[in-house]
């Protein structure tokens, strides 16, 4: 902890506009130029941003692992599951991932139509969605909506929590 306090405290010195209204965020004072937390806001966005993606890539199957579990002829047929919703998926470069959790070995999840339309109503965004699913959640005692949909024992909560997506 010195170390970095040091380290903040020489960043304050050659900079004090970039690193002071931080430190004034942190203590619970009003910073003097709240515009100087807009680039480090940015930082921890992208920061942010990037592990989310990383985050799901890993947990996501390419176009050729899904043609290949559910027998298809193509990628091109894997993409028109997307394009008429009944897939989701995320193109990062060239290369579009799909979660895994809407497969259900070699098939499509039971009821992914109904999941995907829960899903949908909070958004419309693949890697937002794999979040919702893939979080542990309390109220399902720490598993995830898509560990919970698995769970005869907790499939009806984890409906019921898909059920209010969005709500307030």
């Amino acid at each position: 902890m010195e170390e970095l306090l040091a380290r903040v405290a020489a960043e304050a010195r050659k900079d004090p506009g970039r690193v002071g209204p931080v430190l004034q965020v942190l203590v619970g004072d009003e910073p003097d130029s709240p515009g100087g937390l807009r680039p480090v806001a940015a930082r921890l966005n992208d920061v942010r941003l990037a592990a989310a993606h990383d985050e799901f890539r890993a947990g996501s199957l390419t176009a050729d692992e899904v043609r290949r579990r559910l027998g298809l002829r193509s990628r091109q047929a894997v993409h028109a599951l997307r394009d008429r919703g009944r897939l989701l998926g995320r193109t990062f470069g060239n290369q579009t991932w799909f979660p895994a959790w809407q497969l259900d070995g070699p098939a499509l999840r039971p009821n992914l139509a109904t999941l995907v339309g829960a899903l949908r109503r909070f958004s419309d965004d693949a890697v937002a969605a794999d979040r919702i699913m893939r979080l542990p959640r309390d109220e399902l005692d720490g598993i995830s909506l898509a560990e919970a949909l698995d769970d005869p024992g907790r499939r009806d909560r984890a409906w019921a929590l898909l059920g209010r997506l969005g709500e307030p």
